[in-house]
């Protein structure tokens, strides 16, 4: 996974503080998602209305559906996650060990 610095058109982001309280929450989730290198979160797009977040896009295995709500849930002001994500691949085991050594790469 590649961590960029934030910026709009080439500029970076400044004043995050006058952002809506939605965004700053979709920022807080996207950045916690990014940086737990426990998902791929590379299609995976947030928003926030109230303390509820929607997860929507796509993951890479099924197993990181429930890991990406879970982080979601941990972000401060968030209460309840409409989780729509879906996996590319079913799931490791279903793919057997080429699918395995795809997801140990990606972690390693």
């Amino acid at each position: 996974m590649v961590h960029k610095k934030a910026a709009f058109f080439g500029r970076p982001v400044e004043k995050t503080d006058d952002w809506k309280d939605s965004a700053q929450k979709e920022d807080a989730i996207a950045t916690e998602l990014a940086a737990s290198g426990l998902v791929d979160a590379t299609e995976v797009q947030v928003a926030v209305d109230g303390d509820e977040a929607r997860l929507t896009g796509e993951v890479y295995l099924r197993e990181e559906i429930a890991t990406a709500g879970n982080i979601a849930l941990g972000v401060e002001g968030i209460a309840r996650v409409r989780n729509a994500l879906r996996a590319r691949e079913r799931s490791i085991q279903s793919k057997g060990k080429e699918a395995d050594a795809r997801a140990q790469t990606r972690t390693l």
